[in-house]
């Protein structure tokens, strides 16, 4: 019966994490990053810390609620989470955000892709992409507000190890019940090409779920021609993934997208959510807690 009740509680769970940190200026009613950051840890009865951003609120605009008020909600509505804790408002700076993720000890950082009409120029995907860029903590893109956990993820891979981390990523997520291992190839590649592109993405999985032996989660290989953007958004198109999960790394695969603000670009025009790890920072910076298992939404 005990590890039934264990198994369920895992079910419900979002992202696994132990502290959990939400940088946003909490100007949207309601704010989907924290209330998806709530939901997140309450499923893990977790630390929340709220960086509570500077915002350029328009003259006349109505003000966020104050710290205390959300903090006594966060206390009615989630009982379950470990703690709460507010910063004093800060700039809205990805090197500061870093800095205090990391001496929080934080698995995740959520943080707000929905466009604030009552601030000027409001442009939070940008800020994500250089949060993403400079830390080594995986950074949840929120876009809206979730109608339930994540079921259907769609995971870009580039190649052997790094797709391998990726992918693990995604696994990591037990609330998923498909996963589609997307790989793109160059667009004017030959059939013998994109054969070989198959095999060896097929190996990564393969590799990948040997060392997942919690994971039942089935993976299917999707290789495409194509930049990646452009596969991005036909494969999205396709599949309608709950998740889109993502790396950069160096001058290769993603990295390349992030330097031409791709990722912001199709951040600002897609309405994914998209969980995004930095590979060459977590290369260089000793792990903290194990991170994470994802789902959307509530803990349902």
């Amino acid at each position: 019966m005990a590890r039934d009740a264990s198994r369920a509680k895992r079910e419900r769970e979002e992202i696994a994490v132990h502290q959990l940190v939400v940088a946003s200026d909490l100007a949207l009613d309601p704010d989907v990053a924290f209330e998806r950051g709530c939901e997140i840890a309450a499923a893990n009865c977790a630390d929340l810390h709220v960086l509570r951003l500077r915002d350029h609120h328009r003259r006349g605009s109505p003000s966020a609620p104050s710290s205390q008020v959300l903090a006594e909600d966060v206390g009615r509505r989630f009982p379950c989470i470990g703690s709460v804790s507010f910063s004093e408002p800060m700039p809205p700076h990805a090197g500061a955000i870093v800095s205090k993720a990391e001496m929080l000890g934080a698995d995740l950082i959520v943080m707000r892709n929905a466009i604030d009409s009552d601030q000027i120029d409001d442009r939070p995907f940008d800020l994500i992409v250089k949060v993403a860029r400079e830390g080594s903590i995986p950074v949840l893109a929120v876009q809206a507000e979730a109608t339930g956990p994540y079921k259907r993820l769609l995971a870009l891979l580039d190649e052997e190890e790094d797709a391998q981390r990726v992918l693990d990523l995604a696994l990591q997520i037990r609330s998923a019940n498909e996963v589609y291992a997307v790989h793109a190839c160059p667009k004017r590649s030959t059939v013998e090409y994109l054969g070989a592109a198959m095999e060896a993405l097929k190996q990564v999985i393969a590799e990948t779920l040997a060392k997942r032996t919690d994971v039942a989660t089935p993976v299917k290989p999707i290789v495409r021609r194509g930049d990646l953007a452009s596969v991005l958004i036909e494969q999205w198109s396709a599949l309608h993934p709950d998740l889109i999960v993502a790396a950069t790394h160096r001058h290769r695969g993603l990295e390349a997208i992030f330097r031409r603000s791709h990722v912001a670009d199709l951040l600002e025009i897609m309405p994914f959510d998209l969980l995004v790890t930095n590979l060459e920072a977590a290369d260089r910076v000793a792990p903290t807690n194990p991170k994470a298992d994802r789902q959307r939404r509530p803990p349902a």
